[in-house]
């Protein structure tokens, strides 16, 4: 599955069909430890492929990793078996590049374990896990969730 092959769409497309400059592409990502280097690869290529500037493609990749690896760690929970897919959507406008991704809901809500100001110079007293959120957080410009009753989106944007 790693080297399923996806097409993002490119700017011009786009910009025939609906007006304005942008392109999406999406994934299915399986929900095992290599799922969000699947993700990463994804992201770097879509951005790429739109011609990004590698400093936004890397933390893409990094926001992209942190949401597809608490959606396969939280996922599914309280249903008894994790996921087995995720679905990864990435949407790119004039301004802004938007991540998204789907995976079953979870018994909570996701929310970051502390604010990033709480945490600010204390990274060594908190636990190895539970920063994904804390980075999403800090890295992106905007990001949220929605609950649904069978699956959860969680998405960041740049």
């Amino acid at each position: 599955m790693a080297d399923e092959a996806f097409t993002p769409e490119s700017p011009r497309d786009r910009q025939r069909r609906r007006g304005g400059e942008g392109g999406d592409c999406s994934r299915w990502v399986p929900a095992v430890p290599e799922g969000a280097s699947i993700a990463r690869d994804h992201v770097r290529s879509a951005l790429r492929h739109w011609r990004l500037d590698e400093h936004t493609v890397e933390r893409a990749a990094l926001l992209v990793s942190e949401l597809v690896t608490n959606a396969i760690v939280h996922g599914g929970r309280h249903r008894g078996s994790p996921p087995r897919m995720v679905w990864c959507h990435i949407q790119r406008t004039t301004d802004t590049v938007r991540l998204s991704v789907w995976g079953p809901p979870g018994a909570t809500v996701p929310r970051p374990r502390r604010s990033p100001e709480d945490a600010a110079g204390e990274s060594e007293a908190l636990p190895e896990s539970g920063r994904g959120l804390l980075i999403v957080a800090a890295m992106s410009r905007a990001w949220g969730t929605r609950m649904g009753r069978v699956n959860r989106l969680v998405w960041a944007e740049l």
